[in-house]
C-alpha cells in the first residue's frame, strides 16, 4: 500500500466541497496519510483530525516512506501509459511532495496527538457522532482485490471489511460521510461492486456486518446515499468515467 498524500485542493476536487464550507465544523480525514488536508483545513478555521496507522512513526520515517512510495508509484504508472494518458506524472509527483512538506511541520508540532491519531479502520477511537463530516479517500475499494476491481492482490479488505469500516465511519459522523473513489480500476472503469452493495444495504436498512460489535447497526438512524460528481483526475477518460464520490448523509427529522 502506498503512503503518500494529497493537497486540500485535491480533496475539494474529489469530494465537491470547499474549506470555506467546512469552516467551524469538526471534520475527520480517515485515512489521512501524509496529506496536507488537516494542516490546511485547520489553518482555514476547520476543526480537522487525521487518522492513520502509520502515525505511530516519527516525522523522519514518514518522510522517507512517502518519498520512496512516490518514486515507486510514478515509475510504475509510467509503464502503464494508456491508463494515465491525461496525467502529467511529474506534476503528479510534485503535488504529493508539496502535500508532504505541508503535512510534516504540522505533524511534528502536534506533540499531544490531538490532530493526528494513530488508529485504523474498522475500529475508530471516537465517540458516536463526534464529527460533522467525515472524508475517506483512496483506501476503500482502491485496495480491494483485483477480482473486484481494486489493485491489491490477496487483499484483506473484503466486502465484509468494507461493511464494518463504513458502519464505524457512519457511527462517528453526525452529518455526512464522503467516500472516494467509487469506481473500479478496470478499463473502462465501472461502479465498484462493493460501493453498489453498500448503497443497497443502506437503502434497504440492512447495513450489517458479521462482526459482533456492529450488531447494533440497525439502530444508527436513517441515512440517504447520493453520488457527487468529482473533478479529480484519476488518469484518462476511461478512468474518469462515472467519477464521483459517494455521500452518505444522516437524515435529521424535526418534531
Amino acid at each position: 500500500m502506498q503512503f503518500f498524500g494529497r493537497l486540500a485542493a485535491d480533496y475539494e476536487a474529489m469530494f465537491g466541497v470547499t474549506l470555506e464550507s467546512l469552516k467551524g465544523k469538526r471534520v475527520l480525514d480517515c485515512p489521512s496519510g501524509p496529506s496536507s488536508f488537516v494542516a490546511q483545513a485547520c489553518a482555514a478555521g476547520v476543526d480537522a483530525v487525521g487518522v492513520d496507522p502509520l502515525y505511530e512513526h516519527g516525522a523522519n520515517e514518514l518522510r522517507q516512506r512517502c518519498m520512496d512510495d512516490i518514486a515507486y508509484t510514478v515509475k510504475s504508472m509510467a509503464t502503464y501509459e494508456g491508463a494515465y494518458s491525461d496525467l502529467d506524472l511529474q506534476a503528479y509527483a510534485d503535488n504529493k511532495r508539496a502535500a508532504l512538506e505541508l503535512f510534516l511541520p504540522d505533524y511534528e508540532a502536534d506533540r499531544a496527538g490531538v490532530r493526528y491519531i494513530n488508529a485504523s479502520l474498522p475500529t475508530l477511537p471516537f465517540a458516536d457522532g463526534e464529527f460533522d463530516h467525515t472524508f475517506s479517500a483512496h483506501l476503500l475499494v482502491t485496495y480491494s482485490d483485483p477480482a473486484s476491481g481494486g489493485i491489491l492482490p490477496n487483499s484483506p479488505f473484503t466486502l465484509e471489511w468494507h461493511i464494518a469500516a463504513v458502519i464505524d465511519l457512519m457511527r462517528v459522523t453526525r452529518g455526512s460521510l464522503h467516500l472516494y473513489p467509487t469506481t473500479t480500476r478496470t478499463n473502462p472503469a465501472r461502479r465498484h461492486p462493493y460501493i453498489e452493495e453498500i448503497v443497497r444495504r443502506i437503502e434497504t436498512k440492512n447495513l450489517r456486518s458479521h462482526h459482533e460489535r456492529n450488531s447494533n447497526a440497525d439502530n444508527m438512524g436513517v441515512w440517504k446515499c447520493r453520488f457527487e460528481p468529482s473533478t479529480y483526475q484519476r488518469g484518462d477518460a476511461s478512468q474518469n468515467y462515472l467519477n464521483a464520490s459517494l455521500v452518505i448523509e444522516r437524515q435529521h427529522h424535526s418534531h
